[in-house]
């Protein structure tokens, strides 16, 4: 049985969210198991991929007038606007033997977990086993499309996802291949206000290719607190998992702070 530390965060800023993933990617090399943190957003906070441009079809005027902040991932992928979303962040070692290697290979694994917790709620959902070669609605939502090994319900994406590889080295100079994973599970219908922020894709597209929890009738006859633990239930039971619940200590908070500082600058450089 292996063992997971597990984080049960509370709402957080964007910029703390951001920050403590990327603490936890970098300390990982002087950590000894896998951390699965599940979090939530203090307000809608739009995040960007890694690499993503910024052009005019999205629309940064809208984020200002309701009070969005923007910020980067230090994942790649495309946007995704939280506040109405469960969000997860996963780290490991590549080369630990239950992730098996690869960027797709890890994908696949830890989709899975997510498949037993769709169906456990009783849903149908479907593996998408390869991107799809079709044209992209739009270059930057990440819900307009499924990537390989993400999960849809009725034809329709219910699970977003980016990774991130990294050579971490350690306090002893050696280096370690360490990847984070993020994801959102939308719990509420964010389409309209998403189809605000990028004008160039219609409202009625964007409900074609994505469904939230809300859209098919599990949120909020079903609590964010019961979801919590389904998913975690549903992880425990397919990875035989044992979850150390260990949250921030006072160090990691301090450590977050200093990183939390940079994430906010990149938000402001956005609007200026």
């Amino acid at each position: 049985m292996g063992i997971w530390r597990l984080i049960e965060d509370i709402p957080r800023s964007g910029s703390f969210n951001m920050a403590a993933d990327q603490l936890l990617l970098e300390s990982y090399a002087q950590n000894s198991h896998p951390v699965f943190r599940i979090y939530e957003w203090a307000g809608a906070t739009l995040s960007l991929g890694r690499n993503e441009k910024l052009d005019n079809r999205l629309d940064l005027d809208v984020c200002e007038s309701y009070g969005i902040p923007v910020i980067r991932r230090t994942t790649g992928g495309k946007a995704v606007l939280h506040g109405f979303d469960l969000t997860y962040s996963l780290v490991g070692g590549v080369l630990d033997k239950q992730f098996n290697g690869g960027v797709l290979d890890n994908y696949r694994f830890l989709a899975k977990g997510f498949y037993a917790f769709f169906e456990e709620l009783g849903l149908k959902p479907e593996l998408q086993e390869q991107s799809p070669q079709k044209k992209k609605t739009d270059p930057h939502v990440c819900f307009a499309e499924p990537s390989a090994y993400e999960i849809l319900v009725e034809g329709r994406k219910i699970i977003g996802s980016a990774q991130r590889v990294k050579n971490i080295r350690s306090a002893d100079s050696s280096s370690s291949r360490v990847f984070l994973q993020h994801g959102s599970i939308p719990l509420k219908d964010s389409v309209s206000l998403m189809a605000k922020i990028f004008p160039y894709v219609s409202e009625d597209k964007l409900r074609q290719e994505m469904h939230s929890l809300e859209s098919v009738g599990i949120f909020p006859a079903h609590s964010k607190q019961e979801l919590r633990r389904l998913l975690l239930e549903k992880l425990q039971d397919t990875f035989k998992l044992k979850w150390e619940n260990r949250g921030w200590s006072e160090e990691e908070l301090s450590l977050i702070a200093e990183r939390e500082a940079a994430f906010q600058t990149v938000v402001k450089a956005i609007y200026t």
